[in-house]
């Protein structure tokens, strides 16, 4: 490891807790921030992660973020992205230094970081599948390396991060044009993120099955007008193809159907609901029906769960 500062990693979840694990067990000093809860002491819990059929487990430290009061060192954001705009202010009011990464999915999640101004923000767009078995023990897969880019910074300083944060059960790559990575993996979830939540099935449904791998073709065919204007160069058959390598590969409950059953918040907000407020916003303006309508409906499932309870 090139850099010897501490890795906080906000978000105890199903990619923050796993990280931390394979961090751990590569030498680094990780501390796991707990940001929903404000009554966490420091304390240390064991994390168990199985991928395939090995199983790590590792000690991990562990406090919320209200009781810390030195974040000098890496920054990785991994909670929901509805939470961004509140631990952006957090994070200022506690003189946080050292590079912001942005381990998210979804469109403009950087934005709360960008107006609090840190001066070293990086993109991470995923490529992994994870679910928790219980709090602290983890079903998760790399489908490929995660690549991380640069929002405010440097080369050198995105090398470190990528350095810092990477290992070979949870690999991560330098890329240097994260938009164009932050677009394809918005249209990839504009599908799984809402046909399988609305179809209340695993994501290996679009492997199984001919024709609900043709509405995914529909979302995409759709997301690809809106990445044509943005002169991204995304292909259907290249966003295809890596759904399709993610549901045979897996059996996995998308987050969104994960938080809709146990009646959180969703991020479909910077998903479908995002790509559809950024074509409206285009001269002439675009519409994205199909996008947008699945959107809508994940929704208003997500809040008609959350009112009846999980």
């Amino acid at each position: 490891m090139g850099s010897k500062e501490k890795i906080f990693i906000l978000g105890s979840g199903a990619v923050g807790f796993p990280l931390a694990a394979y961090l751990t067990n590569a030498g680094r000093t990780v501390v796991a921030v707990r940001t929903s809860r404000k009554d966490v002491p420091r304390n240390t819990v064991t994390v168990t992660v199985l991928n395939g059929a090995t199983r790590i487990s590792a000690p991990i430290e562990a406090i919320s973020l209200s009781k810390l009061t030195n974040l000098n060192g890496t920054i990785v954001i991994a909670t929901k992205a509805y939470a961004n705009k509140a631990i952006a202010l957090e994070l200022k009011d506690k003189a946080a230094t050292g590079p912001v990464v942005i381990m998210q999915n979804g469109v403009g999640v950087e934005k709360p970081f960008l107006e609090a101004r840190f001066s070293s923000i990086y993109r991470c767009i995923l490529y992994v599948t994870s679910q928790a078995a219980s709090e602290y023990d983890f079903t998760f897969r790399p489908i490929t390396s995660s690549p991380i880019g640069i929002v405010n910074g440097n080369e050198s300083a995105l090398k470190q991060c990528v350095e810092d944060l990477s290992t070979d059960g949870f690999p991560f790559r330098a890329e240097a044009n994260i938009q164009r990575e932050i677009w394809k993996k918005a249209i990839i979830n504009s599908a799984f993120n809402s046909i399988c939540p609305l179809l209340d099935v695993d994501n290996g449904i679009f492997a199984r099955d001919e024709e609900t791998a043709n509405l995914a073709r529909q979302l995409v065919r759709e997301g690809v007008t809106l990445t044509d204007r943005l002169d991204m160069g995304l292909r259907e058959t290249e966003l295809m193809e890596q759904i399709m390598l993610i549901s045979k590969g897996s059996n996995q409950l998308i987050s969104t159907l994960q938080d809709i059953r146990s009646g959180r918040p969703t991020e479909i907000d910077f998903l479908n609901l995002e790509m559809a407020r950024v074509a409206d916003s285009m001269h002439p303006r675009l519409h994205l029906p199909r996008i947008e309508l699945l959107g809508k409906i994940i929704l208003a499932k997500s809040l008609q769960q959350r009112r009846r309870g999980p």
